[in-house]
């Protein structure tokens, strides 16, 4: 099993400026991890609409995303999506040696930018107890219309400002496979009272999970 690619090519430069961005965006907006399972705001699937990019997009949705890989309990894991091995070799720990909020901080993308969708991701592992399991993840399934899962009204989000980078990222840990989502919001009140840094939801969604 191999690690991601290191080299730098201008795909890569993107992804490093993403990360970049997302990470300082998570530390302004005043530490508000918000794990959820929650449905997307809007049914809507209308992804052919022009894309801004902006609330005028409503529902919102994406056409590029950033992909995150996350490993834990495994004697070894391979995640390969859009032409890139995700993962490690090694055994892994299990997701309890972290806190909260380093948990938070692991559980973004990493790679892209990508275009609504590559190849379903291929997974190949051994579980904690050392059972050698399988799997494919197609995204383009799961999130059929392209819509940003998030847990604000339309009233609540600013109109001339931005929406972050979609980031889908893909967990396993012993014999469970997750996919979370988030997507960095701006608001248009204070997430977190009297902090003036906290003007944006960033909140991770859970959007599938299978035990094998």
């Amino acid at each position: 099993m191999s690690n991601a690619v290191s080299s730098f090519s201008p795909r890569r430069w993107r992804s490093v400026v993403a990360i970049a961005i997302t990470a300082f965006a998570q530390m302004i907006s005043g530490c508000h991890p918000a794990m959820t399972s929650s449905a997307p705001s809007a049914v809507a699937t209308a992804t052919d609409r022009p894309y801004t990019g902006t609330v005028a997009d409503w529902p919102l949705f994406f056409k590029r995303h950033l992909f995150g890989a996350v490993c834990f309990d495994t004697q070894g894991c391979k995640i390969e999506y859009a032409g890139i091995d995700h993962g490690d070799a090694k055994d892994t720990p299990p997701a309890s040696v972290h806190t909260p909020e380093r948990y938070d901080e692991i559980m973004v993308g990493s790679y892209g930018d990508i275009a609504n969708f590559a190849a379903p991701a291929k997974l190949e592992w051994r579980a904690k107890g050392g059972e050698a399991l399988s799997a494919e993840i197609d995204f383009a399934e799961l999130f059929k219309g392209q819509l940003v899962r998030h847990n604000l009204p339309r009233e609540d989000i600013p109109d001339d400002t931005s929406i972050g980078f979609t980031h889908i990222v893909l967990e396993i840990n012993d014999r469970t496979v997750n996919v979370y989502t988030r997507t960095m919001i701006p608001t248009r009140e204070a997430q977190i009272p009297g902090n003036r840094f906290s003007y944006s939801r960033n909140d991770l969604i859970r959007v599938y999970s299978h035990t094998y």
